[in-house]
């Protein structure tokens, strides 16, 4: 017993002397030492600055529901508002093009969900293409079922996973 206790007063020693050494002896040796402040530099607050107006300046990516095995779609007043700003957009911005990109819910095989999506961005470029927008500054890409935004197990999520998003790429 003489021993544990011996040993329990050494450990609150030992304890106390290595707290006191690292905080009054040891510590204030790394924080004498001069701190450099960097200075600011205006050019690249101006580069972020400016980069930040230009991708609020963009406008927001599209989104397109669709059916259940469907390709078709109506337009609203909505979609067709976002389709002439992305031609607006890319007019005073050349060398951006928009990407479509058909996805599809989990329901069928990978290989029909890679070709209904890609179906589905087809039929969103025509309807892109009518509107004014160019054929060569439209990319469509299809992603079937591989990139869900919402769950699969209920219909109200399967539903928002048929979708075709337009999004403005460089």
């Amino acid at each position: 017993m003489r021993i544990l206790i011996t040993g329990f007063i050494v450990l609150v020693i030992w304890s106390f002397f290595s707290m006191w050494l690292y905080v009054d002896v040891l510590k204030p040796l790394t924080i004498k030492q001069p701190i450099v402040i960097q200075p600011v530099n205006e050019k690249a607050i101006r580069e972020a600055d400016s980069l930040r107006k230009f991708y609020a300046s963009m406008p927001k990516d599209l989104l397109v529901y669709f059916e259940f095995d469907k390709t078709k779609f109506k337009s609203d007043t909505k979609t067709d508002s976002s389709a002439v700003e992305f031609k607006k957009w890319l007019e005073n911005h050349p060398g951006y093009k928009l990407q479509v990109t058909g996805n599809t819910d989990f329901v069928g095989t990978p290989e029909y969900n890679q070709k209904l999506g890609l179906e589905r961005a087809k039929i969103v470029q025509k309807y892109l293409e009518g509107l004014g927008i160019g054929p060569d500054l439209i990319i469509a890409i299809s992603q079937g079922e591989e990139k869900p935004i919402a769950d699969i197990v209920t219909s109200a999520g399967r539903a928002l996973n048929r979708r075709t998003e337009v999004t403005i790429k460089k």
